[in-house]
């Protein structure tokens, strides 16, 4: 059972599909307004849910991405 404070997640393909999409409708929102920052939220999210799903080491990539890997 999930918590009010519990950090948000992807649960399902249905949840990645529907976080997709309004990112998609996000993606010429500003930096640093309320759309901005929902879109950098789902891009987060999305992230995390595909590392999960296709089961890859997300801090590993973030890391070689940086040079630090």
């Amino acid at each position: 059972m999930s918590h009010l404070l519990d950090p948000p997640c992807l649960r399902d393909d249905a949840s990645y599909v529907a976080a997709l999409d309004e990112l998609e409708d996000l993606m010429l929102a500003d930096p640093g307004t309320p759309g901005g920052r929902r879109f950098d939220e789902l891009v987060v999210l999305i992230e995390e849910y595909e590392a999960r799903r296709d089961g890859y080491d997300l801090a590993r990539m973030r890391r070689a991405l940086a040079g630090n890997g």
